[in-house]
């Protein structure tokens, strides 16, 4: 049985913003934190009342900024486990007569695809941590607010928040 299930977001208020390294972006960027009201549902009717949450997004792209995409990687395994698989079948079993053009042709494109997928794999897996990256991220030295271009005001410590639209810079 297939339940669909998910939140909802609702009432949306940028509360902060910062810089950020985005994941999807693989790039330095700006970041917003949106604070939403959010429901849990199950086929679309709004059951659980989980409360005020805060939901960092890159300006660009709009996606969470640490959220990685497993799902790259597990294509590129999964399919290069079928090249290899492909490619010890086809030289496995003997070419019939019927299709003995296409059996070469698997062949040799097999083998050749599983390398390719390899080193797709490979340069996938040197990609630099998101430790390293967030290391060379410079903070956010704005004096005028992003969204409403009020001058910031200095809080407590470190924080500057914006008294025109209330975001605060991290």
């Amino acid at each position: 049985m297939l339940i669909i299930r998910g939140a909802y977001h609702l009432w949306p208020k940028r509360v902060a913003f910062r810089n950020d390294y985005c994941v999807s972006c693989r790039a330095q960027r700006r970041a917003v934190a949106v604070r939403t009201f959010d429901i849990g549902h199950v086929w679309g009717v709004p059951l659980l009342p989980v409360g005020f949450w805060r939901h960092w997004k890159c300006v660009e792209c709009g996606r969470k900024p640490h959220s990685s995409s497993r799902l790259r990687r597990r294509l590129l395994l999964s399919g290069l486990s079928a090249c290899v698989s492909l490619s010890i079948l086809f030289w496995r079993v003997p070419a019939g007569a019927d299709f003995l053009i296409g059996a070469w042709i698997c062949r040799i494109a097999a083998p050749i695809l599983a390398m390719v997928l390899a080193v797709q794999l490979f340069r996938f897996m040197r990609r630099p941590s998101l430790r390293k990256s967030l290391a060379k991220v410079t903070p956010a030295a704005d004096t005028v607010g992003p969204f409403c271009t009020t001058p910031l005001v200095t809080g407590f410590g470190t924080r500057w928040s914006c008294p025109g639209c209330g975001v605060v810079r991290y």
